[in-house]
């Protein structure tokens, strides 16, 4: 049969044409795809070990071979965002910063039928909304949470199955009930965010669930965000630590996994294994440098009274270039010239580097700032029992201030303030909870004469022995009293905890 020329050239247009659109769509589709690869695992492994270079060079490579994937410029901007986050050098922000708006660029123009697509978005914007927290940039950053808010719950209706929305929503679930007054006025001026720490701990229970089955690459991330929901919101030191300890974290080559689970440790009582988990860090050149945690195992050391705390405090001091804790460092280095050397000449030293160095942003330097413009002289028995509180000496704390109650009778003085409010502290850890109440209302009815946050963390403390009492009239009570108090010190942290406790006893 023959076929005509003209028949023939048909066939071949179409076939040129079919196959034109063909190779165009397949291109098309490639550039719309969200996949997690060996390569982008192998970066983000990279990236928790702080080898961001190493990372970087793997991610560089992926767009050669893998340039369809945009899941490589969402694990990109972990590098960003550790290295500001870590560095706190604000030139170094406004360099990178144009970099996440490459970013999400390249992600719009992905397959918005992907579960990735809106979660990728979010993730960057959560990122650097931490990252603009860091420079008090307050608006911007709660405008990103908004952007990241509405992103993940518009990702949950449409893919109610992808179960990595509830990591992030889960965080911002939890927090936002806890958040200031006038944060809550902006977030409904913007459209209004609802959530509640039961809500988050539950999302980042069943993301847990699922990370586990699937052994998602995100699931380190998750178990920080849940141990870290469960210590500071739940006020579960318990679930708290099985819930790091089951993580399994890799402390050998991860300096993030150091930092998290030092962190809890020595917020649940466990300062000697904080100080083994901080002094094996991993620390080779090849990493980000992570100062902050010389400064964590100088703290923690001077919890335990060890001589050599003074050597992790001057390495932070020396090698860190940002702005927070560098007065809190110095007001540690006086303390510990005070009560392991007794130099009172070095003492004021740093007390007065405290004062110089620094800013005053974070409670750790507002406190110390105003705790070294004291010019008297802290009492050494009663510095000593607060650092043995600290690292979760009880014993010793209690001992030390039994031996030397005597010096602490004047009823008006602010040492029987704090001596008071120590052994209540000490009592409440030892679980001698109406001896620790006692302690507690004597404090509160003796801080009238002074503005410490020893008050308004006697409220706070009272109303959660109340709560774990179940008598949630009398601990309503106490969290309000503790609301009611605006000490000079510690006033957010405290004021966020009694926030926190009110939502939980509704």
């Amino acid at each position: 049969m023959k076929i005509s020329f003209l028949k023939i050239s048909r066939r071949i247009l179409f076939f040129s044409i079919f196959f034109f659109f063909f190779n165009s769509l397949v291109f098309a589709n490639a550039q719309n795809t969200f996949y997690i690869s060996e390569g982008i695992k192998r970066s983000y492994t990279e990236i928790t070990n702080l080898r961001l270079n190493k990372a970087q060079a793997i991610l560089d490579e992926l767009k050669k071979t893998e340039p369809e994937n945009m899941m490589i410029y969402h694990i990109e901007n972990y590098i960003d965002f550790y290295r500001i986050f870590i560095n706190e050098n604000y030139n170094e922000y406004l360099k990178l910063e144009e970099n996440s708006k490459k970013r999400l660029k390249k992600i719009e123009s992905g397959n918005k039928n992907s579960p990735y697509y809106r979660f990728s978005q979010a993730e960057i914007k959560l990122q650097w909304a931490l990252v603009r927290l860091k420079f008090e940039e307050y608006f911007t950053a709660v405008g990103e949470i908004k952007n990241a808010y509405d992103l993940l719950t518009e990702n949950e209706k449409l893919f109610p199955d992808f179960y990595l929305n509830k990591k992030s929503l889960s965080a911002i679930h939890a927090m936002v009930g806890t958040l200031p007054d006038s944060y809550k006025s902006l977030l409904s001026f913007l459209g209004g965010m609802n959530g509640s720490i039961k809500m988050g701990s539950k999302e980042i229970a069943e993301t847990i669930l699922k990370c586990e089955k699937d052994n998602c690459m995100f699931r380190d991330e998750s178990y920080a965000i849940a141990s870290f929901i469960a210590l500071f919101l739940e006020n579960n030191q318990v679930k708290a630590w099985d819930l790091i300890s089951k993580a399994d974290l890799d402390i050998k080559n991860s300096p993030l996994a150091c930092f998290v689970k030092s962190n809890i440790a020595s917020k649940t009582g466990r300062n000697d294994e904080a100080i083994e988990i901080l002094l094996h860090r991993p620390n080779s050149k090849d990493r980000l440098q992570f100062y902050y945690l010389d400064y964590m195992l100088g703290r923690s050391k001077l919890n335990r009274l060890d001589a050599d705390s003074d050597l992790y405090l001057k390495m932070f001091i020396n090698n860190f270039n940002g702005v927070n804790y560098i007065k809190d460092a110095y007001l540690k280095l006086a303390w510990h010239e005070l009560v392991i050397d007794n130099n009172i000449s070095l003492y004021k030293k740093y007390i007065a580097k405290t004062i110089d160095s620094g800013h005053s942003l974070v409670d750790e330097d507002k406190s110390a700032l105003i705790e070294a413009k004291n010019k008297s002289l802290p009492n050494i028995v009663l510095l000593k029992s607060r650092l043995l509180f600290d690292g979760a000496y009880y014993l010793k704390a209690y001992n030390l201030l039994e031996l030397n109650k005597k010096e602490f009778i004047q009823d008006d003085s602010k040492d029987f303030l704090e001596y008071n409010y120590r052994m209540g502290r000490i009592m409440q850890m030892m679980n001698k909870n109406s001896e620790a109440l006692r302690r507690f209302k004597i404090t509160i009815d003796t801080n009238k004469k002074y503005d410490s946050y020893f008050a308004c963390n006697s409220a706070l403390q009272s109303g959660i022995i109340f709560e774990n009492m179940s008598d949630k009239k009398n601990a309503k009570k106490y969290y309000n009293l503790c609301l009611d108090i605006s000490p000079s010190e510690y006033k957010s942290s405290l004021h966020q905890k009694a926030k926190a406790g009110l939502l939980r006893i509704k």
